[in-house]
């Protein structure tokens, strides 16, 4: 008897906890995402966060936000990071090289035009490096980003870490990085109208610092000046294939002349080109050129290069 009643008691109690638990699921907020588009092995999404800093969850973000292709192409490409901590000359390197840019530049910016004052814009990507040409490692990039006081905001999760495949990353790396200001293995190399974003919290733990080292925050109203391509490198580029998504691309794309240039760097034919792989190489040209990567001369020369039969 003592027995059935002990039994009796245990499936008592472990029925009351599982409907604790059941409560508990429902009672702790989700956070919400909407796909925006995605590939293989990279994938931009809004979210809505309900459990995360208060940053995050109060929302009020200058969202939807219309910017240009060129203007968010000069943001993106001026943001560069190097290895912290270390002694001696330090080498920096593009978070958002010119292939990542070329696959995220149009989900980002319908994310941005798509995007609720409550919600910001997700990233993540797998970028494969190779080393002495044998060894392939896979570096994964993730974080989010949104518009607040007329400023872009870029908070990372991670940079460049090396990982065995995109889904055992993206899984791993979900959570809201503005929830602390912790310190990292690599910093942000800051130009002028950057800054990193101030920690206010008082109490600031021994691996905490006075600032977040992982969120950057960037004047849209500046031009920055990223470091110049070489032509070897846009041959790269433009040889390249058109990244296949599982949404089909616009024909063609408005070009931000926010530059002065000249009459006759401007290419008025291409409405009549007929060739999407010529059209898709100006295009290229033109944000390379926009953003300041190349020089007019190059310009010039590789879009004869290209309209040429």
């Amino acid at each position: 008897m003592a027995n059935i009643l002990y039994l009796h008691t245990k499936k008592s109690a472990a029925a009351i906890l599982l409907v604790i638990l059941m409560c508990s699921c429902a009672i702790i907020p989700r956070n919400e995402y909407r796909p925006v588009a995605k590939g293989d092995d990279w994938r931009v999404r809004l979210v809505k966060y309900s459990s995360g800093s208060e940053f995050v969850t109060k929302g009020g973000f200058e969202h939807p936000f219309d910017i240009s292709r060129a203007k968010l192409n000069n943001l993106l490409a001026s943001i560069y990071v190097r290895e912290a901590n270390v002694i001696g000359k330090k080498g920096k390197q593009q978070v958002f090289p010119p292939k990542v840019r070329q696959i995220l530049l149009d989900p980002i910016r319908e994310a941005f035009s798509k995007a609720q004052p409550d919600e910001v814009i997700d990233f993540s990507f797998l970028l494969g490096k190779s080393f002495m040409l044998i060894f392939n490692h896979d570096l994964f990039t993730s974080g989010i980003m949104f518009r607040k006081n007329g400023k872009l905001n870029i908070v990372m999760r991670v940079v460049n870490y090396q990982c065995d495949n995109y889904q055992t990353a993206v899984r791993q790396f979900v959570s809201d990085p503005t929830s602390r200001a912790l310190k990292n293995e690599w910093e942000f190399v800051l130009m002028p109208g950057m800054s990193l974003k101030k920690h206010h919290k008082k109490g600031i733990g021994f691996f905490q610092q006075s600032y977040y080292s992982n969120w950057l925050i960037l004047d849209t109203g500046r031009v920055y000046r990223p470091r110049k391509t070489t032509v070897k490198h846009f041959e790269r580029i433009i040889t390249q294939p058109a990244p296949v998504t599982e949404k089909p691309e616009e024909e063609t794309t408005p070009v931000d002349y926010g530059r002065s240039q000249p009459a006759h760097a401007r290419p008025a034919n291409q409405g009549i080109i007929d060739n999407p792989e010529a059209r898709r190489k100006l295009q290229i040209l033109r944000e390379l050129y926009n953003s300041g990567a190349i020089s007019r001369t190059t310009y010039e020369r590789k879009k004869e290069e290209i309209l040429s039969p």
